[in-house]
């Protein structure tokens, strides 16, 4: 199961709770503070819904709701990766576990969701929007399905080795970049924009050390990355 947190999300159990009221008399503020500290997905989007209730255009509160997906329709102690919105990078990752429509369907999702598209009308600058908004996605996808998977990051007694994460990670992210590249679906601004923006978050991820992903990749592509 999931949790979404402060933008990020980690894995718990969903467990039966007592049902929360929204604070009716709360600012819009407020309400972003209490969902972004929120645990339980289906409240956390009633919050949201409550501050855009209030102002249907504050872009904060449609970018929380963009970046929230459809965690709320997991059902309790059920798992259905799909609602997560970051999950959508795994269609470039790992391609054969979906036909063509859905390929088709998840890689035109990413850049043309409707609530990504009101999003974009709402800010001020919608090109630095969307590349901080791909970043943030491809982050989360990084630290939830690529760190986070331990068939592709081996632990010892629960601990990971950071220093040589970027390693174990470099095939993968590799793949993700080369699928991003050659997208049937994506005009080649989209093609250069998606795989560099996951490029640059993988950088952060790995704290810049890339010499492994680098030599997956090759000077090839990496001229067409930088």
């Amino acid at each position: 199961m999931v949790k979404y947190i402060k933008g990020g999300l980690r894995m718990f159990l969903f467990k039966a709770k007592k049902q929360k009221a929204v604070p009716m008399d709360a600012d819009i503020n407020t309400l972003l503070m209490l969902a972004n500290s929120e645990s339980d997905p289906v409240f956390r989007h009633k919050l949201l819904l409550r501050a855009r209730d209030i102002n249907p255009d504050d872009l904060a509160v449609h970018r929380a709701l963009l970046m929230l997906g459809s965690l709320h329709e997991i059902q309790p102690n059920s798992v259905d990766f799909s609602k997560i919105k970051c999950f959508l990078i795994d269609v470039f990752e790992n391609p054969e576990k979906y036909n063509e429509e859905e390929i088709k369907n998840k890689a035109l999702e990413m850049f043309y969701d409707s609530q990504l598209k009101l999003c974009l009308k709402l800010a001020s600058d919608s090109d630095v929007f969307m590349r901080e908004y791909l970043e943030d996605l491809f982050q989360e996808y990084i630290r939830i399905f690529l760190a986070g998977d331990s068939s592709k990051v081996p632990s010892l007694f629960g601990l990971r080795p950071r220093h040589s994460i970027g390693k174990y990670l470099a095939r993968p992210m590799a793949n993700i970049i080369r699928n991003m590249m050659s997208c049937p679906y994506y005009s080649l601004s989209e093609q250069q924009l998606s795989s560099g923006q996951f490029y640059r978050a993988c950088y952060r991820y790995l704290s810049g050390d890339m010499k492994w992903l680098h030599e997956e990749l090759g000077n090839k592509i990496l001229q067409h990355l930088k």
